[in-house]
C-alpha cells in the first residue's frame, strides 16, 4: 500500500486524490513522522517513514517520504540505512546513509513531446 500511495503522490493529481493517498499512508501500521527533514537535493520537508526491514545486501533500512508541507507535493522517496551488515560497513556505509532515492523536481501533465537533455 505504501508503494502505491507514494506513486499517486508523485503524480500531478488533484488535491483530493493526493489527500486520499496520504490518509492511506497515515493508516499503515508503524508509520511515523520524522518531523522536518532535508531531502537529498537540500529541500526541507515533512518526513514520514515505515518501520525498518531487512535488506539482504546491506542490513536494515526504512522507506521514507519527504513532502512539501505547503503544497503536499512529494519531494523525495528514499531508503535510509538504519543498521549495516559488516560488508556494508567495510564499504563505508553507516546508519543514516541514503542508499536509494527518487527526487521529484516537477510533476505536471502535458500534451507535447518532452525532449531529453543531450
Amino acid at each position: 500500500m505504501w508503494r502505491q500511495a507514494a506513486g499517486l503522490i508523485g503524480l500531478p493529481v488533484r488535491p483530493a486524490v493526493r489527500a486520499a493517498a496520504y490518509r492511506v499512508i497515515a493508516d499503515l501500521p508503524g508509520i511515523r513522522s520524522l518531523g522536518e527533514v532535508t531531502d537529498p537535493l537540500g529541500r526541507k520537508g515533512a518526513g514520514f517513514a515505515l518501520p525498518a526491514t531487512a535488506r539482504p545486501d546491506y542490513g536494515t533500512a526504512r522507506s521514507e517520504l519527504i513532502v512539501d508541507p505547503a503544497t503536499g507535493a512529494l519531494l523525495s522517496d528514499q531508503e535510509v540505512l538504519t543498521r549495516t551488515k559488516a560488508k556494508a560497513a567495510e564499504a563505508g556505509l553507516t546508519a543514516g546513509t541514503v542508499v536509494n532515492y527518487t527526487a521529484t523536481v516537477a510533476s505536471e501533465w502535458t500534451d507535447r513531446q518532452l525532449r531529453t537533455p543531450e
